[in-house]
C-alpha cells in the first residue's frame, strides 16, 4: 500500500513526464475497448436477430419423413416443466411459401417462408425488432402480418392495408386469405427479405393444419448464459423422456436420420449454433480483426510506454544513487519504480474505459442503416454496443501485464547501479 501510494505521488509530481505515457494509454485502452464492445453489440444483435427467425437459442424438433408436432400442448408443458421458469416456450410454425404469394391491388410478391409465430409468449423479443413502420403489438390472436420493407416496397403497401395471402395449404387445397400490415421491419438481409410473420393459430387455419399442430418448438433463455455443458444437461434430460438425436450442431444430420426414420418420431435439440453455421465465417473475421486490432493498439500502448519508461528511469539514476545511500533496500525501490507504472496503467485503464463510453455514445448516434447488408448487424439502425465486464479484462488485463513485463528490464537495469556509478553518471 505505501509503494502505490509513493508511487501515485511519484506521478503526479513528475506528471509532465507521465502526460504523455498516460494520454498513450488512456488512448490505446480506449480505442481497444470501443473495439470489444462494438464487436459484442454487433454480434448480439446478430444473435438475438438469429433468435427470432429460427425461433430461440434452442429448437426442439420432432419428426418421422418430416417435421410435425401434432399434441405441441403436450411437448409444451412437458417442456416447460424440464428448462428454467424464465425460459420461455413457444410452438412455432415454419410454412414453406414458395408456392404462396401476398397480393395487393393487382401486384404479387411470393415468399419463401411464412412463420407462425405465438406472440402473446414471444412479446418481448419482437419489440427489438427494426421497424420501419408499425410494431408487433396486436398482432396476438388476429389475422395481422409483418412484412419485410423490401416486400412491402414491391407490393406498395403501408400499415394498416389489407393484404391478400394465397397459399397451399397443409391437406394440397388452395386457400386465400386476407392480412392487416401491422408493421414493415427493417431486418432482410440475411434473416428476411423474403419472410414474414404472422399469428400462429391464424396460418393454423389459413393452411388448414391441425388445431395444436406446429412443426418446431422455440426455447428462448432470456438472462442465462447458455453454455455446451447447460446444454448437454438438458439434452440428457429430453433423452429420458423422448427419442432423441445425439446432440448435433449440424442439423442436416438430423434430417437426414429423421427423414429414414420409419417406427416412431425423433425428436432432436438443436443449439442456434448450428442454424448460424452459414455465418460462422462472418462471425469468426470479426472476431479475428477485432483481436488484431486490439493487440496491435497492446503492442503500440507498450511499446511506447515501455521505450519512454526507460529513457526517465534513466534520468532518475541519481534518484536511484540517493535512495541506496540511504539505505533503502533494492527490492523497495525496484517495487516503488514498478507501482508509478502500475499507478499510471491503472489510471490509464480507467479513463481509457471513460474515453470508450464517450466513442459508444457517439457511434450509437449515426444511423448505419443506409448501408447495405449491414442492418443484421443494427438495432433500429444503430448500432447498441453491448458493456461486459469479461471485455473489459480481456483488454485491461493484458494491457496491465505486458506493460508491467515491459518496463521491469528496464527498472531491474537501474536497481543494479551502485551509488558510485550513480553519481558517475551524473556527472
Amino acid at each position: 500500500m505505501w509503494n502505490l501510494k509513493m508511487g501515485f505521488r511519484s506521478v503526479l509530481y513528475r506528471k509532465k513526464q507521465y502526460l504523455s505515457l498516460f494520454l498513450v494509454c488512456v488512448v490505446g485502452a480506449g480505442l481497444s475497448l470501443f473495439c470489444v464492445f462494438l464487436v459484442q453489440g454487433m454480434l448480439n444483435a446478430l444473435n438475438n436477430k438469429a433468435r427470432i427467425y429460427y425461433g430461440g437459442d434452442l429448437q426442439f424438433l420432432v419428426g418421422q419423413k418430416k417435421l410435425q408436432i401434432h399434441n405441441s400442448s403436450e411437448y409444451l408443458q412437458q417442456l416447460q416443466e424440464i428448462f428454467p421458469k424464465d425460459c420461455i416456450v413457444s410452438g412455432r410454425i415454419d410454412f414453406d411459401a414458395d408456392e404462396s404469394a401476398f397480393y395487393f391491388e393487382g401486384t404479387s410478391v411470393r415468399q419463401r417462408v411464412i412463420k407462425g409465430v405465438d406472440f402473446k409468449k414471444e412479446q418481448s423479443l419482437f419489440d427489438n425488432f427494426n421497424y420501419a413502420a408499425g410494431d408487433a403489438l396486436d398482432i396476438y390472436g388476429t389475422n395481422g402480418v409483418l412484412l419485410s420493407q423490401p416486400i412491402a416496397t414491391q407490393l406498395n403497401v403501408q400499415v394498416g392495408d389489407a393484404v391478400t395471402l394465397m397459399c397451399d395449404t397443409y391437406d394440397d387445397q388452395k386457400n386465400t386469405v386476407e392480412l392487416i400490415v401491422k408493421g414493415i421491419f427493417i431486418d432482410s438481409s440475411v434473416f428476411g427479405m423474403y419472410t414474414s410473420y404472422m399469428d400462429i393459430e391464424f396460418l393454423r387455419q389459413a393452411t388448414n393444419a391441425g388445431e395444436d399442430w406446429c412443426n418446431r418448438i422455440g426455447i428462448f433463455f432470456p438472462n442465462t448464459n447458455l453454455t455446451e455443458k447447460k446444454i448437454l444437461t438438458y439434452q440428457n434430460k429430453l433423452e429420458e423422456l423422448y427419442d432423441m438425436y445425439p446432440l448435433s450442431y449440424d442439423k442436416n444430420d438430423y434430417y437426414s436420420a429423421m427423414k429414414s426414420s420409419k417406427e416412431k418420431p425423433l425428436c432432436a435439440l438443436i443449439p442456434l449454433d448450428a442454424n448460424l453455421s452459414e455465418l460462422k465465417i462472418v462471425i469468426d473475421a470479426m472476431s479475428i480483426i477485432s483481436k488484431l486490432v486490439i493487440y496491435i493498439l497492446i503492442i503500440i500502448v507498450v511499446a511506447g510506454i515501455a521505450s519512454t519508461y526507460r529513457v526517465l528511469v534513466m534520468k532518475r539514476i541519481d534518484e536511484i544513487g540517493i535512495f541506496k545511500a540511504v539505505g533503502m533496500k533494492r527490492s523497495r525501490i525496484f517495487t516503488l519504480l514498478l507501482s508509478e507504472t502500475s499507478v499510471l496503467v491503472l489510471f490509464g485503464c480507467i479513463f481509457g474505459f471513460i474515453f470508450s463510453l464517450i466513442l459508444c455514445i457517439i457511434t450509437g448516434t449515426v444511423d448505419f442503416s443506409i448501408i447495405p447488408a449491414f442492418d443484421v448487424f443494427l438495432n433500429n439502425g444503430h448500432i447498441v454496443p453491448k458493456y461486459s465486464f469479461t471485455g473489459i479484462l480481456s483488454v485491461c488485463v493484458p494491457l496491465f501485464v505486458t506493460t508491467m513485463l515491459a518496463v521491469m528490464f528496464a527498472v531491474v537495469k537501474a536497481v543494479k547501479i551502485t551509488p558510485v556509478e550513480a553519481l558517475a553518471v551524473t556527472e
